[in-house]
């Protein structure tokens, strides 16, 4: 699942609430109910592989996303939340880095490059 997050890195935003996600840092990735957690891992570990940066987001209860309902699907979806950091979300100014799109998509398409037939997402 891909969307944008709370860039905290403006004045008067309580990064204590929201975690640190700065505009030109890279995606966030969400750790919570919705983030199946070996999807999460290997997006972690992909990004610290591909020397992209990253910051994480704790979702303990819902993500505000589609990912709350795509994991639910059917059996259940092994979901993960790459989420590019937004300045002014929901205004007419709205503000995002090119690169952090950019690293998302190096992400994600390195993430996609490394399931094969023998990927196992069971959390153990």
């Amino acid at each position: 699942m891909v969307d944008v997050t709370f860039a905290t890195d403006s004045p008067g935003v309580e990064k204590k609430e929201l975690g640190d996600h700065r505009i030109g840092g890279g995606p966030v990735l969400t750790r919570g109910s919705a983030a199946h957690p070996v999807v999460f891992e290997r997006l972690v570990e992909v990004a610290e592989r591909e020397g992209i940066p990253y910051s994480i987001a704790a979702s303990p209860r819902y993500t505000s996303t589609d990912a709350d309902a795509i994991y639910l699907s059917r059996a259940g979806v092994a979901t993960g939340i790459v989420s590019v950091p937004n300045r002014y979300m929901h205004s007419p100014n709205e503000i995002v880095s090119l690169e952090d799109l950019e690293r998302a998509a190096r992400l994600i398409a390195a993430f996609v490059r490394d399931l094969g037939p023998d990927t196992d997402l069971v959390p153990r």
